[in-house]
C-alpha cells in the first residue's frame, strides 16, 4: 500500500470517529489536505487534523497518525514534522499510562525543536516533558520543565499557551496541597482566557478551580465551579469533559467522605460518557462510585462497581488508574471477610506503590556494612602481601649465605627470581580484581535476597496481620466502642512497622534501578538526597545506549552514591549537576559541585573508605576515577567505564 493510500484510511476513519463533535471543521481541514501540494503543509494539515480529534480519539488512532507523520515527514526531510510525530506518539503512549515510554520520545522531540530554531515547538515539547513528570508523580522535575515552557511562552506573547502553563503548574501545587498557590494560578488562566475570548476552553479550568477548593475544603466554592463548568462544557456540546468533572467531583466527595453526594456525582458523570459512548473515561466514575459504597461499608455493592470499572480497564488494557482500583478490591474484601483475596489484592497495591524512601539511620548502616566488608578484603590482601615480603626476605638470606660461594649460579638464580616476581605480582594483581569483583558481587547479591525476603515476607505478613486487625477492631469497635481509640492507636504502630521494613527492604537494592534503568535511578538519587539538604540539583542524561548490563548499572548507582554523600558531608556547595552519557565505547559519569573543594589525593593517602570503594568499584567495572579542581572553585569527579 503507499504512503498515501496509507495517510487516506486514516483520514477517513478518523473523520467519521468524530463526525459528532467538530465534523465541519474536520472536513474543511480534510479538503484542504487534499488540495494542498507542498508536502511540508501537508504534513501540517494532518497534524492539524489530529489534534482536532484528539478529544475523541483513542491512543490506537495516536498511534496511527503518527506512524503517517512520520512517514511522510521523512520523505519530505522536514524536520519539524518528524518532530510533530514524536509529539503525537508520546500522547498515545500518555493516553495509555505509559508515561516512562513517552519520556524519551518528548525529549527526541525537544532535541529536534531546538536544533531548527522553533521557539513554539519548544515550549510544546518541554511542555510534554512537565506533564510526563507531573503524571508518573516526580513533581519536582514537572515544575522545572513546566516553567521552562512559560518562561519561552511569555517572550512569545502567548497568551493562550500562557494560560495552559498556568493551569498544569497550579496543578502541582494543588498535588503539593499548596492549595492557596494553586487558587491563584488558576484564577489568572481563567483571566486569560476570559481576556481572549476563548469560553470553550475554561470549562477545564473551571473544573481544576473546581478540584483546587476540593482539595482545599472549600466543598462550596468547589461545586460551584463544577457546576460553571459542565454548563459551558454542555453549551458547547462536549459531554465528555462534563462527564469528567462530574466525576471528578465524585473523587473530592470521597476525600471529603461525603459518599452518598458522591455516588451522585458519578451516576451523573456514567450518564454523559455513556451518552456520547466514552468508555475509557468511565474507570474513573466507576473507582470513585465504588470507594464511596465501600466508605459506606455497602462492601458488597462497592466489589460489584469497581469489577465493572476494572472490566474496562482490562478489556481496553488502560494502565491508569490502577492503584485505586487494587485498593478498592483489597478493601471491599475485606470488609466482606474474604481475608485470602483481600490479602492478594494488599499485596498488589503494596507493590505497585513502593518507591524509594531513604531513612538517613538505615543508610548510614548500610554505609558502614560496605565499608566494612571491604576493609576486611583489604586486610587479607595485606596479610598475603606481609606473608610474601617474608618469605622474600628469607629467600634473599640464602642467597647472601651462598653468593661468595656460588657468584655465577646466584646471577642465573637472580634473573630467575626476577621472573617469577613479577609473574607473582601480575597473579597478585589479578587475583586482587577478581577478589574485588567477587566481593562487591557478593555483597549485592546478599543486600537483594535480604530485601526480597523482607518485602516479599515479612511485609506481607505484616500486612495480613493488619487486615485481619481491622477486621477485628471494627468488629469489637461494635461491642465495645470506648476501646476504637486504642485498636486505631495499634493499627496505626502496624502500618509504621510495614513502612519500616518496605524501606529496610529499598535502601538495600533500590526497586526502581530494576524497573527503569540507571538514568531515572540517578535523577531520583540526585533529587533525595540534595534537595532534603537544600542543594540545588540539575541532571542530564544523553547519548545513552538502549541497554546497560546489571553490573555496570548498580557499580554506578553506588559510585554516585558515594560521591554525593561526599558532597553533602564536606563540600559545603549550593548547586551540584551530574551528567550521564557515553562516549565511544565508555560510559561517562561526571559530577560537579561548586563547593570548597575536596583534595582526593589526600583523602587517598589517609586511607579514606568513601574514596577507596569508589576507586574499588571503577577498578571491578574495569574502568578509572579522576578529579580536578572547578575554577574558581569546586570539584569535578569523573568516572569512566566500558559499556
Amino acid at each position: 500500500m503507499t504512503t498515501k493510500a496509507l495517510v487516506l484510511i486514516l483520514l477517513l476513519f478518523c473523520v467519521h470517529a468524530l463526525s459528532a463533535q467538530d465534523k465541519h471543521l474536520v472536513d474543511s481541514l480534510y479538503r484542504a489536505f487534499h488540495a494542498e501540494k507542498d508536502p511540508a503543509r501537508k504534513i501540517d494539515l494532518l497534524y492539524d487534523i489530529a489534534n482536532e480529534q484528539d478529544d475523541a480519539g483513542n491512543p490506537d488512532d495516536g498511534f496511527r497518525y503518527a506512524d503517517s507523520l512520520e512517514l511522510l515527514s521523512k520523505a519530505a526531510h522536514y524536520p519539524k514534522g518528524l518532530a510533530r510525530a514524536y509529539d503525537m506518539r508520546g500522547w498515545a503512549h500518555g493516553q495509555k499510562g505509559e508515561f516512562a515510554a513517552s519520556l524519551p520520545l518528548f525529549h527526541q522531540q525537544l532535541d529536534i525543536f531546538i536544533e531548527i530554531k522553533d521557539l513554539e515547538g519548544q515550549a510544546r515539547a518541554l511542555n510534554n516533558i512537565g506533564t510526563a513528570w507531573h503524571d508518573m508523580e516526580v513533581n519536582d522535575s514537572a515544575i522545572v520543565y513546566y516553567l521552562r515552557s512559560l518562561d519561552i511562552k511569555e517572550q512569545l506573547g502567548k497568551m493562550s499557551d500562557v494560560a495552559a502553563s498556568l493551569a498544569n503548574i497550579a496543578n502541582i501545587y494543588s498535588d503539593m496541597d499548596a492549595h492557596d498557590k494553586a487558587i491563584e494560578m488558576l484564577h489568572r488562566a481563567l483571566r486569560i482566557r476570559r481576556e481572549q475570548g476563548e469560553e470553550k476552553r475554561t470549562m477545564f479550568t473551571l473544573n481544576n478551580l473546581a478540584v483546587a477548593y476540593g482539595k482545599k475544603g472549600d466543598s462550596k466554592k468547589s461545586i460551584a465551579y463544577a457546576d460553571t463548568g459542565i454548563i459551558v462544557a454542555l453549551k458547547y456540546n462536549n459531554k465528555m469533559v462534563a462527564g469528567v468533572i462530574c466525576g471528578g467531583m465524585g473523587h473530592v466527595l470521597n476525600d471529603q467522605k461525603r459518599y452518598i453526594e458522591s455516588i451522585s456525582w458519578c451516576e451523573r458523570s456514567m450518564a454523559y460518557l455513556m451518552e456520547v459512548n466514552r468508555e475509557a473515561n468511565m474507570v474513573y466514575p466507576l473507582c470513585n462510585m465504588a470507594a464511596a459504597y465501600i466508605g459506606l461499608d455497602q462492601f458488597a455493592k462497592g466489589l460489584e462497581v469497581n469489577q465493572r470499572g476494572w472490566a474496562i480497564m482490562q478489556k481496553l488494557k488502560l494502565q491508569e488508574p490502577l492503584d485505586p482500583y487494587h485498593e478498592n478490591f483489597a478493601n471491599a474484601y475485606a470488609g466482606l471477610g474474604d481475608f485470602e483475596n483481600a490479602f492478594k489484592w494488599h499485596k498488589i497495591y503494596f507493590t505497585r506503590i513502593d518507591s524509594i524512601t531513604q531513612n538517613d539511620n538505615l543508610g548510614k548502616i548500610a554505609n558502614i556494612e560496605a565499608k566494612y566488608n571491604l576493609a576486611k578484603k583489604d586486610q587479607e590482601i595485606s596479610e598475603q602481601r606481609a606473608e610474601n615480603f617474608r618469605q622474600r626476605v628469607a629467600l634473599f638470606s640464602l642467597l647472601a649465605s651462598l653468593l661468595a660461594a656460588v657468584v655465577l649460579g646466584y646471577l642465573f638464580y637472580n634473573r630467575f627470581r626476577l621472573r617469577k616476581k613479577a609473574e607473582l605480582d601480575a597473579a597478585i594483581i589479578r587475583e586482587q580484581k577478581l577478589g574485588l569483583s567477587a566481593v562487591i558481587e557478593a555483597q549485592e547479591a546478599e543486600r537483594k535476597r535480604i530485601a526480597r525476603d523482607l518485602h516479599d515476607g515479612i511485609a506481607q505478613e505484616l500486612v495480613a496481620l493488619k487486615l485481619g486487625f481491622d477486621a477485628l477492631g471494627r468488629r469489637i469497635g461494635k461491642v465495645v466502642p470506648e476501646e476504637s481509640h486504642r485498636f486505631a492507636q495499634l493499627g496505626e504502630q502496624l502500618d509504621n512497622s510495614c513502612t519500616e521494613v518496605r524501606s529496610i527492604a529499598h535502601v538495600m537494592s533500590p526497586p526502581v534501578l530494576e524497573q527503569q534503568g540507571l538514568a531515572p535511578s540517578l535523577e531520583l538519587l540526585l533529587r533525595h538526597t540534595l534537595t532534603n539538604a537544600g542543594l540545588e540539583a540539575r541532571f542530564n542524561a544523553h547519548d545513552l545506549p538502549l541497554q546497560l548490563d546489571d553490573k555496570t548499572e548498580i557499580g554506578v548507582y553506588r559510585i554516585a552514591q558515594e560521591l554525593l554523600n561526599n558532597v553533602v558531608k564536606h563540600a559545603r556547595a549550593a548547586k551540584v549537576m551530574i551528567e550521564l552519557y557515553s562516549a565511544g565505547p565508555d560510559l561517562v559519569l561526571r559530577v560537579e559541585d561548586d563547593g570548597i573543594g575536596y583534595n582526593f589525593e589526600e583523602a587517598r593517602a589517609r586511607g579514606s573508605m568513601g574514596l577507596l570503594n569508589i576507586l574499588s568499584r571503577a577498578t571491578a567495572l574495569g574502568g578509572f576515577f579522576v578529579t580536578e579542581r572547578r575554577q574558581p572553585h569546586g570539584t569535578v569527579a569523573l568516572i569512566r567505564v566500558p559499556i
